[in-house]
């Protein structure tokens, strides 16, 4: 019971006093045990403070609870940033990739296709003028029908041996052009 008596006033002695010595201190004594006390040791040779005491200041704490949470949200906005350049960037390789993949056959035929279509209704549109006859006009379509018919029945061979025209007349392959 004295044991409690002598501990129970031990720690209100320590309670009283803990607000007027908040700094921590370590000590060694001389059996080589380590101690750390708020209250400095008397006689103790080798006191070191451990933690220095501070005076609580509420604007202070206010300040840097705001600095804090500014920092959080810079550093949350940060990484939001980079998830959208991430994004971002993914979306322009996906898209670099298909515009960079090779079309099937399937859709050079249609390409093909559809550039003839329009050059024929292009051509069928132009005044006669535009090609000095009726039988130019009819040579220059004709050729481009000619070509669309090629593509249809047989497109290997339509893109594989590609016939040139220059004007109103079908020149060889071997031949090639005077510039």
């Amino acid at each position: 019971m004295k044991i409690m008596t002598v501990s129970l006033a031990i720690f209100i002695t320590g309670l009283l006093v803990s607000p007027l010595y908040a700094d921590i201190y370590s000590w060694t004594d001389e059996k080589g045990v380590k101690h750390f006390s708020n209250v400095p040791p008397a006689g103790a040779e080798n006191v070191e403070v451990e933690f220095k005491e501070y005076q609580y200041d509420k604007k202070s704490d206010q300040q840097r609870f705001e600095m804090e949470q500014q920092e959080w949200k810079t550093l949350i906005k940060d990484i939001e940033n980079d998830e959208q350049r991430e994004i971002a960037e993914q979306k322009r390789r996906a898209e670099a990739a298909k515009r960079n993949q090779l079309p099937t056959p399937q859709e050079l035929i249609e390409a093909e296709k559809e550039r003839l279509l329009n050059k024929i209704k292009e051509l069928e549109e132009k005044p006669l003028d535009y090609f000095g006859s009726f039988k130019n006009k009819r040579v220059r379509i004709g050729y481009y029908k000619y070509r669309l018919d090629a593509l249809m029945q047989d497109p290997d061979k339509y893109f594989n041996e590609p016939a040139s025209f220059e004007g109103n007349i079908k020149v060889p392959e071997d031949s090639g052009s005077a510039n």
